[in-house]
């Protein structure tokens, strides 16, 4: 499903509504491109002209075009200058039948600060977008969808919207910032923005070759945003990740490569100078004293034990006070020991990598992202160049045509080859999505089986769940899909959005007592097929109000730093009157098949870490005993990726992959939270510190990890 607060890069308003409402897609290196059909669009209505300075009263006009994957049209952008500080801006961004449609229209004052502006259209999941601000005689007042406010100004202060999309306004926020003496603006309503620039560019251009200078913007999402100016210190071009950019029209979209080159270059010099103070290689043994132990495999807590570990692997656990000589001790009294969680759909960045060691997942299974960046990220992991998880990948395809989400192939040919460019770099699994051909699916899970790799996936289009499982899924993505099965079965075309749609309509009259029911979960059963539910995000799609903070992030929205948690009051899809009711089905569902025998694993495909730690919690309130939902989180998940031998539970001669909680989860599963010391092997991590480092508050005190002192 791919939301908001995905994604992706998270965080940074529109850096992150774009961002994280693009589905992550897997592009390798060495095929030959394909491209997806785009469907229509606006046409755009102006063209590129040499852009007017900041302030100057002469209008300029100026035109953007979106790419997916750098090749395909995804949209366009108009930002037009009209004098005396009046800007107002259009996007139409579309992929993956998400539709983003924003109006812009904002008043600068003679230092370039908004003083109005009202920004209106609709959401990629159809909500509607109304936002506004006005500032006068030093009184700011803002309304969104979700939120209202004001605030006294008292000097230089930049309104940052909550919506995305607002392209106009993010140009004059840099120029804000990188013009004032320190480099930074008070932001309105909380915080403050630095524009710094960090790399100097040119690029080729119809016109001959133009100066970019990258300038990279904090203070509004957990870590760097990035955006490309000119200079006259405009908007030039926009990269996120590889999956969707921007650059003005007549430019030639291969560009966006070397940008996000760049861009990725940057991101990891930032998370690498964290890595340089934030990572604690253990230097010796290290002993947790007294701390109560999750046994994920029988489900019993054994309490006051001793845990040794040496050179990164678990050395002793007992009963007995373990003589461990110069090992440097930790105090586990009052605090539960778990082997560290895992998140089985997720979509990496760096930054995901702090964020996910500091909730404790320690492991997570890429569930498609672009092949070098994938492969890229897992060798900075794994060097402990960056702060990240142990990775495990399933690369992703769809067929080419208007609903598709990257990673294309014209037919099967070409499917079964990128079956085997998985197999051949090292993949575990192969991930199809909505546009595949029904016909399809039984050869490439043959081809796939054949070479050893699983295969899972969104349900194509006008192909029912039941079918999927029978031509070859080893495991389903999205819970939606499960219930899909009976809402259209194989009659429906689930490329469009009649998969959310349709779920929230359909799934409260589902008979969970039905045979038809009862016959599908005993065909999972029986075939071993997994189901990836990412419950956590149709949880919010379900019961998301305006005025309301997102379910996945309330318990810790206050937590988040600002400008993160502010657009989570706002809805991205408007409920229909049987949703809340599908809700439910959807809780009595996990529960059924969970009593079922059928695998469930625990999915983000949004915010890492926050989002595992609801998606844990929405099975226990399903009714699934707590220790069973932590066996799910760490043990049966690494039994998924063939991992079980190596990681996944607390006994001897398995990798340190632990985590230190305050509190005891089989009581409370919100303890998961509460994570005060983080092992991955030999490297030991202070969450409070991590998420500090990120802009968010601490959940709890760490331990102390200094020499074998007791704190």
């Amino acid at each position: 499903m791919r939301t908001r607060t995905n994604l992706n890069t998270i965080g940074g308003w529109l850096l992150a509504g774009l961002a994280a409402t693009a589905m992550l897609a897997c592009k390798p290196a060495d095929e030959p491109a394909s491209t997806a059909a785009a469907p229509a669009e606006p046409a755009p209505a102006t063209t590129a002209t040499a852009p007017a300075t900041a302030g100057s009263g002469e209008p300029a006009e100026r035109a953007f075009a979106w790419y997916l994957e750098g090749k395909t049209p995804a949209g366009h952008t108009r930002i037009n200058e009209l004098g005396d500080g009046k800007i107002t801006s259009d996007s139409f961004i579309h992929w993956n039948n998400r539709e983003w449609t924003v109006k812009s229209e904002v008043q600068l004052d003679d230092a370039g600060l908004p003083v109005a502006q009202r920004i209106t259209g609709i959401s990629p999941f159809q909500a509607p977008i109304d936002e506004s601000f006005e500032l006068s005689q030093g009184e700011a007042s803002w309304k969104t969808v979700g939120s209202e406010g004001g605030a006294n100004v008292d000097g230089r202060a930049f309104y940052l919207p909550a919506e995305g999309g607002a392209l106009e306004s993010l140009g004059a926020l840099v120029r804000a910032a990188a013009e004032s003496i320190d480099g930074s603006v008070r932001l309105l309503p909380a915080g403050t923005a630095r524009a710094e620039p960090v790399h100097e560019t040119t690029v080729p251009t119809p016109d001959g070759e133009q100066a970019l200078t990258l300038y990279s913007i904090t203070g509004i999402g957990f870590t760097p945003q990035y955006a490309w100016m000119d200079e006259k210190l405009h908007l030039a071009a926009l990269d996120f990740r590889g999956y969707l950019g921007m650059v003005p029209e007549g430019w030639d979209p291969a560009v966006l490569e070397r940008l996000g080159r760049v861009q990725l270059e940057q991101s990891a010099a930032h998370i690498e100078k964290l890595s340089g103070t934030l990572a604690h290689p253990l230097d010796g043994p290290l002993l947790i004293e007294n701390v109560d132990v999750v046994d994920v495999e029988s489900g019993e807590l054994l309490t006051d034990h001793h845990v040794l570990v040496v050179d990164g692997k678990i050395a002793q656990v007992s009963a007995e006070p373990i003589d461990s000589g110069e090992a440097r001790a930790v105090d586990g009294q009052g605090r539960t020991l778990i082997p560290g969680l895992w998140d089985m759909h997720g979509h990496f960045s760096l930054e995901q990598g702090v964020l996910n060691v500091a909730g404790g997942i320690t492991s997570v299974r890429d569930i498609g992202s672009v092949h070098e960046q994938i492969m890229e990220l897992t060798r900075r992991y794994d060097s402990g160049e960056v702060i990240g998880p142990h990775t495990y990948r399933a690369g992703f395809m769809d067929k080419a045509g208007p609903y598709a989400s990257g990673s294309v192939v014209n037919d099967l040919e070409e499917a079964l080859a990128r079956v085997d460019f998985y197999a051949d770099n090292g993949y575990l699994q192969v991930k199809l999505y909505s546009s595949i051909e029904p016909e399809w699916v039984a050869p490439i899970a043959e081809r796939a089986h054949a070479r050893g790799l699983r295969v899972s996936g969104h349900i194509p289009a006008f192909m029912s769940a039941e079918q999927a499982v029978r031509a070859g899924y080893d495991e389903i993505q999205h819970i939606n899909m499960v219930f899909l099965n009976f809402i259209v079965g194989d009659e429906g075309d689930t490329r469009q959005q009649i998969r959310f749609t349709g779920y929230g309509d359909g799934a409260a009259g589902i008979d969970l007592d039905s045979e038809e029911v009862e016959s599908f979960i005993t065909l999972l059963k029986d075939n071993d097929v997994t189901v990836d539910a990412t419950a956590a995000i149709f949880d919010t799609m379900l019961s998301h109000v305006p005025g309301e903070p997102d379910p996945t992030f309330a318990a810790i929205i206050d937590h988040l730093p600002p400008n993160v948690a502010r657009p989570m009051y706002n809805p991205e899809m408007v409920l229909g009157e049987n949703w809340p009711e599908s809700g439910r089905r959807q809780s009595q569902m996990l529960k059924k098949l969970h009593d079922a025998g059928v695998q469930l694993v625990p999915g983000s495909d949004s915010i890492a870490a926050f989002t595992i730690h609801r998606e844990l919690e929405l099975y226990a309130e399903a009714g699934i005993p707590n220790a069973e939902v932590l066996r799910i989180g760490t043990l049966d998940s690494a039994r998924i990726v063939g991992a079980d031998e190596r990681t996944g539970s607390i006994a001897v001669g398995k990798d340190a992959d632990l985590v230190l909680l305050d509190g005891n989860p089989l009581e409370d599963m919100s303890a998961i939270r509460r994570a005060v010391l983080v092992l991955k092997g030999d490297t030991a991590y202070e969450p409070s510190a991590l998420y500090q480092a990120m802009g968010v508050k601490p959940f709890v005190d760490p331990v102390y990890l200094g020499g074998n002192e007791r704190k």
